[in-house]
C-alpha cells in the first residue's frame, strides 16, 4: 500500500469509529442514586403552647431544691408526706424514620446546652452590649431516655440529675442525636429541642396526683395548667427568677 494513502485511511476509519458509536454513548440513561436518610421529629409535652420541655425545682421549706421568695400553695396530704411541686423530667414524643419507614434506632445520644446571661465588662464589642449569651455543655447534668411504643414510634423522657440550685435555672438547648446501622454502614439523623428550668412555675396552684388516687396517700407529682403564665420566654422568667433568688448576673 502506498504510504502517501495511510493518514486518509487512518483519519476514515476514525471517522467512521466515532458516527457509529458516539450516539450509542449519548443514549444512555442517567442514573441519580438518594443518600439514605434518618429522619428524627420531637415534640415537647410539656408546654404544647410555647413547645418546650419544663423542668421545676421548687420544693418545700424541708425538701431539696430551690425555696421561692414567696412560697407556693401546697396540696393537703397526710402527716407523713411532705407536698411537693418539683417536676424533674421533661417529656418529648420522638418519632424515628429511615427513608420514610419507622425503625427503632441503634443509638439515642442527648446533648445539653445551657444558655446562660453573662455582663461583657471586659470585651464589649459596642457601647450597648450590657448582656450576651454564653452557652455551657450540661449534659452530665441530664439523662435522657427513649422508650418505643412501636418501631421508630415512641417518647424521650429527660431526667434533670444535677444539684436543685437556683444558679442552674436557665433556658437550656436539648440536642437529639439517633443512629441507624444499616449493613456496614451507619446513618445519623438529629433533631433540636428547648427545656425551661424553673425554679417555680408562674401558675402557683398545683393539681396534686396521688400514688392510688386518692388524698389519703402519697404525692407523686403535681400538674401546673400553665406553668409560663404571663411569660412569652422562658430565658426571661428564668432570668427574672435568679434576680429574684440574688443569684448575681456572672460577668466577663
Amino acid at each position: 500500500m502506498n504510504k502517501r494513502y495511510m493518514p486518509a485511511i487512518a483519519a476514515l476509519l476514525i471517522a467512521i469509529t466515532c458516527t457509529t458509536f458516539v450516539p450509542v454513548f449519548a443514549q444512555l440513561p442517567t442514573f441519580i442514586y438518594a443518600a439514605p436518610t434518618l429522619t428524627v421529629v420531637t415534640i415537647a409535652q410539656d408546654d404544647q403552647l410555647r413547645n418546650t420541655g419544663i423542668i421545676l425545682l421548687a420544693s418545700a421549706a424541708d425538701e431539696w431544691g430551690v425555696t421561692p421568695p414567696t412560697p407556693l400553695t401546697s396540696p393537703a396530704t397526710a402527716s407523713s408526706n411532705t407536698a411537693t411541686v418539683q417536676d424533674w423530667m421533661a417529656q418529648f414524643k420522638l418519632i424515628v424514620s429511615y427513608n420514610g419507614v419507622p425503625v427503632v434506632p441503634t443509638a439515642v445520644y442527648c446533648q445539653v446546652i445551657e444558655k446562660d446571661k453573662y455582663n461583657p465588662l471586659k470585651d464589649k464589642q459596642f457601647t450597648a452590649e450590657n448582656l450576651k449569651t454564653v452557652p455551657k455543655d450540661m449534659s452530665l447534668d441530664f439523662y435522657c431516655k427513649e422508650r418505643w411504643g412501636k418501631p421508630g414510634v415512641g417518647v424521650l423522657d429527660v431526667y434533670y440529675m444535677g444539684p436543685g440550685e437556683p444558679v442552674n435555672i436557665a433556658d437550656y438547648i436539648l440536642f437529639i442525636t439517633v443512629s441507624y446501622v444499616v449493613g456496614r454502614n451507619t446513618v445519623w439523623g438529629a433533631d433540636m429541642q428547648d427545656i425551661c428550668l424553673l425554679g417555680w412555675p408562674a401558675d402557683d396552684t398545683p393539681n396534686p396526683l396521688y400514688s392510688d388516687g386518692t388524698t389519703a396517700h402519697t404525692v407523686l407529682t403535681n400538674i401546673f395548667a400553665d406553668p409560663l403564665t404571663g411569660w412569652k420566654s422562658c430565658e426571661d422568667f428564668a432570668l427574672y427568677q435568679k434576680y429574684l433568688l440574688g443569684v448575681p448576673t456572672p460577668w466577663s
